[in-house]
């Protein structure tokens, strides 16, 4: 989800909320003191205890709440959904933020990372859809056939059928910047807040893929980063271990 999309849910929310608070109000003068404070209590607390509502149920001999609950129930409902929504506005915030400034080492690697990600998923999707048909026109039961696909192009490899090259791409986008965004929080962990990355260099592994290693300065200290490649051939895709260690 977007950030416009989370402030759009969010601003609908805020309407929907005014909304319940302005009809709750109707609704309380038909209840008594008594049963609105055990409601306070009920729907303020971090963890809802219903035994207060059950003891008023059997003190005034009656089977459902009125009105004032259900309402009530759904305001502090549509509440948590608000919170929830302005929580994942600040992780996604701070990860586009993150993003933004981000040193060129890491955006260079970031990008041959989706591009060749890009490539590779694209002639994955069409090549097994090839060999699909051909094991169709052959006979070769079903099971046999999905065997056969699966040992070579992995057991989820009808995923990509349904995927347009947009989404395809979107996709691998997303895990990039989550692979990049996984190394710096680990940095960020060993060394503090990223001063200086003039250290970290870009090689080429012997698959033609970028490959980051170096040493990143801290607030806090040094950490080594070394990264290790693994995939890229047959059908398995490129695939990249980090690791970050602290230089002590």
């Amino acid at each position: 989800m977007t950030v416009e999309e989370l402030k759009a849910k969010i601003e609908k929310k805020q309407a929907d909320i005014a909304k319940k608070e302005k009809n709750l109000s109707k609704y309380a003068n038909d209840e008594s003191p008594e049963f609105i404070a055990i409601c306070d209590r009920l729907f303020s607390a971090e963890e809802r205890d219903y035994s207060e509502i059950k003891a008023y149920k059997a003190k005034h001999n009656i089977l459902f709440l009125g009105d004032y609950y259900s309402k009530r129930y759904d305001l502090e409902d549509a509440k948590a959904t608000l919170a929830k929504y302005q929580k994942q506005l600040i992780i996604i915030q701070d990860k586009e933020n993150t993003l933004l400034e981000l040193p060129e080492e890491l955006i260079i690697f970031k990008n041959n990372l989706i591009t060749r990600w890009d490539k590779f998923d694209q002639w994955k999707k069409e090549e097994s859809k090839k060999e699909y048909l051909k094991y169709q026109e052959q006979d070769i039961s079903a099971a046999e056939r999905h065997r056969l696909m699966s040992n070579k192009y992995g057991k989820n490899y009808r995923d990509l059928w349904y995927m347009t090259n947009k989404q395809i791409h979107n996709s691998n986008v997303k895990d990039a910047e989550n692979l990049v965004l996984n190394l710096l929080n680990r940095t960020i962990e060993l060394c503090g807040k990223i001063t200086d990355t003039k250290y970290l260099e870009l090689n080429q592994d012997n698959q033609g893929y970028l490959i980051i290693n170096g040493i990143v300065i801290g607030e806090k200290g040094k950490a080594r980063v070394e990264s290790i490649g693994a995939g890229g051939y047959n059908i398995q895709r490129y695939h990249i271990r980090v690791l970050v260690k602290e230089i002590k």
